[in-house]
C-alpha cells in the first residue's frame, strides 16, 4: 500500500478578483515493493496529483489518465474537462524502497462549476460607526449602529443559504486605509472566517414646508440612509465586496421626539423597510459573493492526539466529516506582489466529537498530529 504523504503549496497574488491559474504543487509517496519501481512511481505519481485536485477543488474524468501521461512525457497539456489545464513532473527521489514524485499542475477552476461548500461560513461584524454624528440628531438616532448589525442577522437568518453571522463584537471599528490588517485582526480574535466592516455616511434629512394654501399640514421629512461596508477574508485579508448602499424615505416621526431603533415602531415603519430592504440586499450580496468559496475553521487548542476547532453544528458540521489541516503563510516576490503558501498537513481528521458552535477532531489512522498550532486552519475538500 503506498504511504501517503502531501505537502501542498498554493500561491495566490492578490492583485485581482478575476479568475486567474493557479499553480500547486504536490508531493507523493510510495512503497516500492519486491523491486517494482515503476508500479512505486506510477502510485506515488497518481496521489500527488490526486492531492493537488482535492485540495483546488477541481474535477478530472481519470487521476489515473493524467499519471499515465504524465510518466510518458514530463510535460502534459490536458484538453479535456478545461479545469486542469497542465502538469509537470518537476522531482523524482528514490530514498531506500521509498519513491517521492513531485509535481506541479495548472488549475483553472471554471465559473460555471461551482462547486459550494455545504458548511455554512461564518461572518463576524461590529458596531457600525456614524460618519457624522450630527446628522442623527433628528429622532437621537445615536443608537443606531448597534441595532443595524442584530437587523442585519435576521436577514442573514431569514435568507442566506451560505453564510451566517457568527458574532458582532461589541465595540466600533471605523474601516481605515488598512482594511486588511483590521480584518484579520479582528478574525483571530473573534474567529470568523469573513469580516464584514461597515460605517454609516448618511442620515442626513431634507425638509419641504407646506404652501401658504396648506398651512395646517406639517413639515414633510424625507431622510436619506447610506452604509459603506467592505467584506474582507479574515484568513488572507482579501477585499472580497467594497460597496456602498443607499435608500432615502419619508420620516413618519415626530421631530421633536426621540425614536428607538431597536423597536418594532422604527423598523416597521417607511424609513425603516427602507433600511431593511437595504440589508437583506446586503446579505444576498454577501451570500452570492461567499457561495462558491470553501469553508474554513480555525484550530482553536492542539494536541497530539486531537484539535479543537471553530466549526460546530450550526456550520452543517455532522459527526464523522473529514477535515484536511493547513497552514497559511504570506510571502512577497521580488515585486513586492503579496502571496500566499497554504501548506496542507498529510493527516486527514475526522469529526469525533461535536456541539453547536465547535467541535473535536482526532487523526484519521491515528498518526500523531504534529505541527499544528492554534489558528491554523480546517477545511472541507
Amino acid at each position: 500500500m503506498p504511504v501517503n504523504k502531501l505537502l501542498l503549496l498554493l500561491s495566490v497574488a492578490l492583485c485581482s478578483l478575476q479568475a486567474k491559474a493557479i499553480w500547486f504543487e504536490a508531493s507523493g509517496q510510495a512503497v516500492v515493493h519486491n523491486g517494482d519501481k515503476h508500479h512505486a512511481r506510477k502510485m506515488a505519481t497518481q496521489e500527488a496529483i490526486k492531492q493537488a485536485l482535492m485540495f483546488a477543488g477541481a474535477r478530472v474524468n481519470s487521476v489515473q489518465y493524467l499519471a499515465d501521461g504524465l510518466l510518458q512525457n514530463d510535460r502534459l497539456e490536458v484538453r479535456a474537462g478545461g479545469e486542469v489545464n497542465k502538469v509537470e513532473l518537476i522531482h523524482e527521489d528514490y530514498q531506500g524502497d521509498i519513491v517521492t514524485v513531485s509535481i506541479r499542475a495548472d488549475i483553472f477552476p471554471q465559473d460555471t462549476q461551482c462547486q459550494a461548500s455545504d458548511y455554512q461560513k461564518s461572518v463576524v461584524t461590529t458596531w457600525f460607526p456614524l460618519r457624522h454624528k450630527q446628522q442623527a440628531s433628528l429622532g437621537q438616532l445615536y443608537n443606531i449602529g448597534k441595532d443595524l448589525p442584530r437587523q442585519l442577522h435576521k436577514s442573514f437568518s431569514a435568507a442566506s443559504q451560505h453564510a451566517n453571522i457568527h458574532s458582532v463584537e461589541g465595540f466600533y471599528v471605523t474601516p481605515g486605509n488598512d482594511l486588511s490588517r483590521q480584518a484579520t485582526a479582528l478574525a483571530r480574535k473573534a474567529g470568523g472566517q469573513f469580516v464584514l466592516l461597515a460605517e454609516i455616511t448618511d442620515l442626513s434629512d431634507e425638509q419641504t414646508s407646506p404652501s401658504r394654501l396648506a398651512f395646517w399640514k406639517d413639515r414633510q421629512i424625507n431622510r436619506n440612509f447610506a452604509l459603506d461596508v467592505h467584506l474582507i477574508n479574515g484568513m488572507t485579508g482579501e477585499v472580497l465586496i467594497s460597496q456602498p448602499f443607499r435608500t432615502s424615505a419619508s420620516w413618519p416621526f415626530d421631530p421633536h421626539k426621540s425614536v428607538d431603533t431597536a423597536s418594532n415602531t422604527f423598523w416597521q415603519s417607511s424609513y425603516g423597510m427602507a433600511i431593511r430592504q437595504q440589508l437583506d440586499d446586503l446579505a444576498q450580496r454577501i451570500d452570492d459573493e461567499i457561495a462558491c468559496l470553501p469553508a474554513h475553521g480555525r484550530v482553536l487548542q492542539s494536541s497530539h492526539q486531537q484539535l479543537s476547532v471553530d466549526i460546530g453544528k450550526e456550520h452543517g458540521v455532522n459527526m464523522g466529516d473529514r477535515l484536511k489541516v493547513f497552514k497559511l503563510n504570506q510571502f512577497y516576490d521580488p515585486m513586492g506582489n503579496s502571496h500566499y503558501q497554504y501548506q496542507v498537513h498529510p493527516v486527514e481528521v475526522q469529526v469525533t466529537r461535536l456541539s453547536l458552535s465547535s467541535s473535536v477532531v482526532e487523526s484519521v489512522n491515528g498518526v500523531p498530529l504534529a505541527n499544528i498550532q492554534p489558528n491554523d486552519f480546517v477545511s472541507r475538500r
